[in-house]
């Protein structure tokens, strides 16, 4: 008889009740908790054989005392809420999932892009308060004035999987795409514009980059003085990577057209965040970490979970990190 290894899931909240999670083709002992604070990590994992999570700290103080994990899932691509070095120094085994939301957040990136030059909200608003109703004449701008991709600039921040998507998405709307160098870089790469002279350029900012040391603020008040004043800058990175008090600024005094966010340095959004001074602002679009939530991205991650799962026991190494 094989053996029963227990997984634990300790933030199933972040897939959707209507996605249930697969069941590996091993036998096994499924315990799924909704959320997890840092506190409940050991209690809750002291018997698990495999740890599955999106977003809770699995550091040396943690890892320490679970001798039993032999593998830890990432249920996303990005795991800095994971000790990799303590992983490789003890033998745990860590995935992730790959390459599953390249196309929901490159067209999420686009979405904003539109949204925001087309007056997409403040026209919605104008709508719902009845602005076309017996109206004086057949065609309104009750959102102020429109303005088309075609022929504009694009600058593209992290030039990854999602980058490059944008960049071919962007393209069939004419628009000119900048792949933006690394920031204080001297030797541009070929294909790649002068950091300063790619935001200079821009009509459109998107920012698709990791966060790390250097990026860390790499978008701040200093960054947006270069910028033209009708630039829409758009986050679906992490929300370090633009500065939001200086964005928010910019937003309100006019220094920039608009701006739009999927991300947020705290997630959830707290009461005293900056973003809630603009939250009703008609050209600032705030979503709630969903780029890659689309139908197809959950699918698609469900399904390595289970892979990653399966193959882990059957000793191959699919999408290890570790």
């Amino acid at each position: 008889m094989s053996e029963c290894h227990k997984i634990v899931v300790l933030d199933a909240i972040s897939i959707p009740e209507e996605f249930a999670f697969p069941k590996p083709a091993f036998a096994c002992d499924m315990v799924f908790y909704k959320t997890t604070s840092y506190e409940e990590i050991v209690d809750r994992c002291k018997d698990a054989f495999i740890i599955a999570t999106n977003k809770c700290k699995l550091d040396k103080n943690i890892l320490d005392k679970l001798p039993k994990v032999k593998l830890i899932c990432e249920l996303a691509t990005g795991y800095n809420n994971i000790d990799i070095d303590y992983c490789k120094e003890k033998g745990i085994a860590v995935t992730n999932i790959q390459g599953y939301s390249t196309n929901s957040v490159a067209e999420h990136a686009i979405a904003m892009m539109l949204t925001l030059a087309r007056s997409f909200m403040k026209t919605r608003d104008a709508m719902k308060d009845g602005v076309w109703v017996n109206a004086p004449s057949f065609c309104l701008m009750p959102g102020g004035s429109i303005s088309d991709l075609n022929n504009k600039t694009l600058t593209i921040i992290g030039n990854g999987a999602i980058g490059k998507r944008i960049a071919e998405i962007a393209k069939v709307f004419n628009m000119k795409v900048l792949k933006a160098e690394h920031r204080g870089v001297s030797n541009v790469r070929e294909g790649y514009t002068e950091f300063t002279h790619a935001l200079k350029e821009a009509d459109f900012i998107s920012c698709n980059c990791p966060l790390n040391e250097k990026t860390l603020n790499l978008i701040t008040k200093d960054e947006i003085a270069l910028m033209k004043k009708s630039v829409i800058i758009i986050n679906n990175a992490r929300g370090g990577v633009v500065n939001e008090n200086d964005l928010v600024n910019a937003l309100l005094n006019e220094d920039i057209y608009g701006a739009a966010s999927d991300v947020a340095s705290i997630e959830p959004l707290p009461q005293d965040h900056v973003f809630t001074k603009v939250l009703k602002h008609d050209r600032f679009l705030l979503t709630p970490h969903q780029a890659w939530m689309s139908y197809d991205c959950l699918t698609e991650l469900l399904r390595q979970f289970k892979e990653n799962m399966d193959d882990f026991v059957l000793g191959k190494s699919t999408r290890r990190i570790v």
